[in-house]
C-alpha cells in the first residue's frame, strides 16, 4: 500500500495521467461535484489562501498530539520537526491546488502525490521506513481534513448558506483527491 515517507515534491516528475477525462467527470459525477462546487471550491480558495499557515498549524498540532499520527513523521519515537517542516510548503500547495478546477491537470498533480507516496525511494531525510499507510487510513482521513476547515470559511464574512456550499465542495475535492491517491495502478491493478 502507501509509505507515508515515500511523499516527495509533486512538482518534478508529472507524467500524463493515467485517468481518462472521462473517468474523472464520472468519478465526480458520483460524487455529485457539480459546477456550482468548482465555483464554491475557488470561492474558498480565495478565503483559505491567507490561513494557510494557521491551518497548517492546527493540522501539525493534531498530527503530533495523537501517536497514530506522529508515527508517520517520527525519528527515534518522537516527531521529527526538521522532517514535518519540510513537508510544510507541500501541504499548503496542496490546499491551493485542491481549490482549482478538477481537470486533467489537477488529476495529474493528485496523480504525481499518489505517485509519491506509493513508488519513490525514500529521502535522504534519514528517517527509518515505516509501514505503509492502508486504505483504510487514506478514507479516515477525508473528515477531519473537512472539519478542520469548516471554521476557517466562516471568516470572511460569507453568509451561512455560502459557508456551508464552500465546505461542501471542499469535502467533495478533498473525498475525490483520496479517491486519486488509491486509485488502482493500471499496469498492476493494485490499490495505489
Amino acid at each position: 500500500m502507501i509509505n507515508g515517507k515515500r511523499y516527495e515534491s509533486t512538482s518534478a516528475g508529472m507524467t500524463s495521467s493515467t485517468l481518462s477525462l472521462r473517468d474523472l467527470v464520472l468519478l465526480k459525477r458520483m460524487l455529485l461535484f457539480t459546477r456550482e462546487d468548482e465555483r464554491y471550491l475557488q470561492m474558498a480558495g480565495e478565503v483559505l489562501s491567507d490561513q494557510t499557515e494557521t491551518i497548517l498549524d492546527i493540522w501539525y498540532d493534531h498530527m503530533v498530539a495523537n501517536d497514530y499520527l506522529a508515527h508517520y513523521f517520527t525519528r527515534d519515537g518522537k516527531p521529527d520537526a526538521d522532517y514535518l517542516n519540510s513537508l510544510r510548503p507541500r501541504f499548503g500547495d496542496w490546499i491551493r491546488q485542491l481549490c482549482q478546477p478538477r481537470n486533467n491537470q489537477w488529476s495529474r498533480y493528485e496523480e504525481a502525490i499518489a505517485q509519491r507516496i506509493k513508488e519513490q525511494p525514500l529521502s535522504d531525510s534519514g528517517l527509518d521506513d515505516i509501514p505503509v499507510v492502508f486504505l483504510r487510513y487514506m478514507v479516515t482521513f477525508i473528515y477531519p481534513v473537512t472539519a478542520a476547515i469548516r471554521p476557517f470559511l466562516s471568516k470572511h464574512g460569507h453568509r451561512p448558506e455560502e459557508v456551508e456550499k464552500m465546505n461542501q465542495a471542499w469535502f467533495k475535492a478533498v473525498s475525490l483527491s483520496v479517491i486519486l491517491w488509491t486509485y488502482p495502478d493500471p499496469a498492476t491493478q493494485e490499490i495505489c
